[in-house]
Order: structure tokens, then sequence, then C-alpha cells
């Protein structure tokens, strides 16, 4: 299989294939995804985008066949830029081809270039594989106390001010 993939930045008409991807991905860990094309175009682009993604393809007007959503966020005790990698997906049959490598060095320099000092990579705690991949491209897993609220907590709390 030829290994030469282009990768490039997602464009607003790459939503529907971004949000079948996103769909694989989830259904693969047993979880349905939010993510639909409305809310793609809607989020990942434009001046406010709270998210990037990038695609890859195995040529020019191919079909994209793999994808990487990242968020900005900011380091307050670094005071820079830092970036979060919220999925990498790769379709099955481009599996173990040298792509979500590739994918993830088109990531490494985005973050570069945005001037991050890091990058943080999220995965599911049962997802052996994606863990031996990170670590194999040089991440180190950190434990973290992650706190999350759902949007009854979020609604709860803000009525509280009033």
């Amino acid at each position: 299989m030829d290994t030469s993939f282009q990768i490039r930045r997602a464009v607003a008409r790459d939503a529907e294939v971004i949000a079948r991807l996103a769909a694989a991905a989830a259904s693969e860990e047993g979880a349905v995804s939010g993510l639909d094309a409305d809310r793609i175009k809607a989020h990942a682009f434009g001046a406010n985008a709270l998210f990037e993604a990038w695609v890859a393809q195995e040529r020019h007007n191919s079909p994209v066949i793999a994808h990487a959503v990242i968020t900005k966020s900011y380091d307050v005790r670094r005071a820079c830029p830092s970036i979060v990698l919220c999925e990498l997906y790769v379709a099955p049959e481009f599996r173990r081809t040298g792509l979500a490598r590739k994918m993830m060095s088109a990531v490494a320099r985005r973050t570069r270039d945005l001037g991050a000092r890091e990058l943080a990579i999220t995965t599911g705690v049962e997802n052996e594989v994606a863990q031996r991949f990170f670590a194999a491209i040089g991440a180190h897993p950190r434990q973290a106390a992650v706190f999350m609220m759902s949007a009854d907590g979020i609604e709860w709390l803000a009525a509280e001010g009033l």
C-alpha cells in the first residue's frame, strides 16, 4: 500500500465525512458521537472556531480516510497556549501504514506553530491500542483529577448567583 498521504486542515465541505469518522471512532469504543455535520460547521470554522480538524487523503480529491481534532487552550502557569488532541481516527483499512504517526506529526507542527509548549492527548482509559501508540511516539501518561460538570450542574450553579 502506498504510504504517501496528503494531510490538510479541514474545510467546511469536510463536515459530513468528519462526522462519519467521529461516529465510527465512538462506535469502536461502544459509544455514540454527538459531533454531527451541523455542529462541525458551526464550531470548527471561522474567527471564533472552538476546535480545528485535520484530515488525510491518499491523494488530492480522494476520500478522507482519517481525521484529528484539536482544541486550543491556555496554560496560565507557563503563560502560553496549549493544545489538546481530542480525537485521532484512522479508517481500519489504513491502520498500520504510518498514517496515524503522520497525522500526529501534522498536529505537532500545528501545536508548535501556535506557540504551545504542551500537547495534551486524551483517549479512553480502556483503549490500550491508542495508549500504546501514543507512548510509542513519545507521549507520557500523566495522572490528573478531572472533574466534569453536567449541563444540569452548570444550570444549578449558574442559577445560584441570581
